[in-house]
């Protein structure tokens, strides 16, 4: 990852009395009388990404002081500080100790920043602006084969076009979360069967292909692979297929993750359960009824997706809008609604018809072509 020259941090300090999860390893240089570590709730985080600093000492009854210090400049005191940064780049952070005794400790961790919270982005969002979401990773005559890392690359290397990467986590035989929107690995691969009827290593032994069946060199990748390939470059979708959607959630925080990824549902029972979750994912449900609109504004949800039919021929947008959500929808061809094929024959007609409602982020297969005529209306 590439590592920025640092630069002077602005802040948000809030204090707390919790300790806080941790996945990492120790910091590398404890030193001092006094014996101290450092727990980091996320050691890469995003900008704006909030994360929780917690020193663990031996014998907190004789403790005096205790500092945290960044880039030589004091940031908070406390056994445990929460924090952000706002520019991506390596910090080191030290947390220094002082008993009552005057013997002190100390050890320093380095954090890695890196993209933007997309909980502050949506929380800043520009409602007259709207993002674009790539299909299943795919751009407009891209060689690259859906569900791929090729095509998260592909996505990330149009600079900003596509602000979303949706994508299909499913489980294996084995229990290995893959990218696959089919049951089958028929269509999309060299090989045949049911994803979970084959391990990985079977899987991984095909070649992913295009979709007019041309074979690439490209792998089916787990989906820790795939997340890994575009964070701190793009966010992403997740449209879980037959996976608990716990399993999936570990993944995303073990990747350091959480506030870079959307959770797609359509169960409004799903949404309130992991809505809970410590630290809470961004869920990204579809408001599929009138009643769902409220249930979804108190669960302070900020992005639902509608269908097309609900989107053009209810007052749903009007009314999720109201409540301060945005809202999004779904452009692939679907019966009465094939906006995304009339765009390649020049014909935006309906694409006028969800801006003429405002609408926040449109999926499509075609990034290129929808962003040159969003910008074109002042939208991007």
């Amino acid at each position: 990852m590439k590592k920025f020259i640092y630069t002077i941090l602005s802040c948000i300090l809030v204090l707390s009395f919790t300790s806080c999860s941790n996945d990492n390893e120790p910091e590398t240089s404890p030193s001092g009388e006094v014996s101290v570590t450092i727990n980091i709730s996320n050691q890469t985080p995003a900008k704006y990404e909030n994360i929780t600093f917690e020193a663990i000492i031996e014998s907190q009854s004789d403790i005096d002081k205790v500092i945290w210090i960044c880039q030589g400049k004091e940031i908070g005191t406390g056994m445990t500080i929460t924090y952000h940064f706002t520019e991506e780049g390596e910090y080191p952070v030290t947390v220094k100790v002082v008993n009552s005794d005057k013997r002190e400790g100390s050890a320093s961790k380095s954090v890695t920043v890196s993209g933007t919270s997309l909980k502050y982005a949506l929380n800043t969002f520009d409602s007259n602006k709207t993002w674009i979401m790539g299909h299943r990773g795919n751009t407009y005559q891209s060689n690259a084969p859906e569900n791929s890392i090729k095509g998260i690359e592909s996505c990330i290397a149009l600079n900003g076009i596509v602000n979303v990467v949706e994508i299909d986590p499913r489980r294996t035989k084995d229990g290995i979360i893959i990218l696959m929107h089919d049951e089958t690995i028929d269509r999309t691969t060299t090989g045949k069967g049911k994803v979970k009827d084959l391990t990985l290593k079977e899987i991984q032994s095909y070649q992913l292909k295009l979709d007019d069946g041309t074979v690439t060199s490209e792998k089916v990748p787990t989906l820790y692979d795939a997340l890994l390939s575009g964070k701190g470059k793009i966010y992403f979708d997740l449209d879980v297929k037959d996976v608990p959607v716990k399993e999936v959630y570990d993944i995303v925080k073990s990747a350091g993750m959480l506030e870079q990824v959307f959770f797609y549902t359509e169960d409004i029972d799903v949404v309130k359960t992991i809505i809970n979750y410590t630290p809470s994912p961004i869920v990204y449900p579809q408001c599929i009824e009138a009643s769902d609109i409220d249930v979804l504004a108190s669960l302070d949800i900020k992005m639902a997706q509608l269908s097309l039919p609900k989107a053009l021929d209810t007052n749903f947008p009007e009314n999720l809008q109201q409540k301060g959500l945005l809202w999004t929808t779904n452009i692939l061809d679907m019966k009465g609604y094939d906006y995304d094929t009339q765009m390649l024959q020049g014909n935006y007609t309906g694409i006028d018809k969800l801006l003429v409602k405002n609408v926040n982020m449109i999926q499509t297969d075609y990034p290129q072509v929808l962003a040159s005529y969003l910008e074109s209306k002042g939208r991007r």
